[in-house]
């Protein structure tokens, strides 16, 4: 039964603590009652009704995010920032670890040999409390699809429209150049060693973790072939025709002017998505196979702009241009597209403010509580 006893303690840390506090909250309230009662009018730096200094104690034990935190034992370090589920998947083997020992405690408890009627009770009680934890995988899980399965505020329609292709939605609160060099596990990636190319193509990473002016791959022309069959471009649009898009899909430009002519265009890198997009609201991280590639220069823009006779032999146009920073590339038919992340605007999207996603950070203590 001790053993039971022992592993039921370990699993109820939380609780533990939580008594703790409401023990200090309760011990403070005593001593200001004594020294209420003991000490005179005339010793007392503050009037005798003033109770501000205690309820203030006690709201802040009760109510700090960060001293909620600390109880329910749920960190608050910096690496959680960009990885929602990270955070999610520890909580949920801490939670699960807490249910096991709740349930080894069970057994000791009703096969222990004492002939008492307290050991039924001690099972009954612990069975009970396991009910706490599940309740707080709930919770978790709600926070966690929240973040990992966000939409934003301009998209009310329907879940079951989304595409097959739409992976997810990405706050923007969330995109590279809001890492800090500064915070361990939320540093860009591209800060972690200059000298090497980064070789994760997923799309939520090369958003995540790679500042605006990153280009996920090399020209399509330097390529390996067993690299070229795929590439990551990057499209802006409204916010509207993205919400569109997530539903459906993309929609080839069709009306002059177009430099390289009648298709779906995409740019290398976030930054010069900025200069050529005509609309602004949303940014599309996509992955497009390329199929036939026509590469073109300056002088032979001429033989494709508002055209699409090369869409008989070609499936893609690939300009590269005088600075390879600013290449782009036009493809003919959305099916090319295999699968995106978007991003939709702050001036766009209310819900990360409403739901305070970009401030929950902002009073953590000691770098993680």
């Amino acid at each position: 039964m001790i053993a039971g006893f022992i592993l039921d303690w370990i699993g109820s840390l939380v609780p533990t603590l939580i008594g703790l506090i409401i023990a200090f909250i309760l011990a403070i309230f005593v001593l200001r009652t004594l020294v209420h009662l003991c000490c005179s009018n005339k010793n007392r730096v503050r009037s005798s009704d003033d109770s501000s200094v205690t309820v203030d104690c006690a709201v802040f034990l009760l109510c700090s995010r960060p001293m909620n935190r600390f109880v329910a034992l749920n960190c608050n370090c910096p690496c959680y920032i960009p990885r929602p589920r990270l955070r999610f998947l520890v909580r949920l083997a801490l939670l699960l670890f807490a249910i096991l020992l709740r349930v080894l405690a069970i057994i000791l408890y009703a096969t222990s040999k004492t002939n008492t009627a307290s050991k039924a009770t001690l099972a009954f009680a612990c069975a009970f409390s396991i009910i706490f934890p599940l309740s707080s995988i709930s919770l978790d899980f709600y926070q966690y699809r929240v973040w990992w399965h966000y939409r934003p505020s301009c998209d009310t329609l329907p879940r079951s429209t989304m595409s097959k292709k739409h992976i997810r939605y990405i706050p923007y609160h969330l995109v590279g150049n809001n890492r800090n060099d500064m915070h361990m596990g939320n540093k860009p990636c591209d800060t972690m060693s200059p000298d090497v190319k980064c070789r994760n193509r997923n799309l939520e990473h090369l958003i995540i973790f790679h500042l605006d002016d990153y280009k996920p791959q090399e020209r399509w022309g330097l390529l390996p072939p067993s690299e070229a069959a795929n590439y990551v471009g990057f499209h802006r649009t409204k916010a509207e025709f993205a919400i569109s898009i997530a539903h459906s899909d993309f929609r080839p430009s069709m009306t002059p002017p177009q430099m390289l002519g009648f298709g779906v265009y995409f740019a290398r890198s976030i930054e010069h998505t900025k200069g050529k997009a005509r609309n602004a609201g949303a940014l599309i991280c996509a992955e497009i196979r390329m199929g036939r590639v026509k590469q073109i220069t300056v002088n032979q823009i001429d033989t494709v702009r508002n055209s699409k006779a090369w869409w008989k032999n070609y499936d893609t146009v690939y300009y590269n241009h005088e600075n390879d920073d600013r290449d782009e590339f036009c493809i003919k038919d959305p099916a090319q597209i295999l699968r995106w992340v978007i991003v939709v605007d702050e001036e766009n999207d209310t819900k990360v403010g409403e739901y305070r996603l970009d401030t929950e950070f902002e009073d953590t203590w000691c770098g993680c509580i």
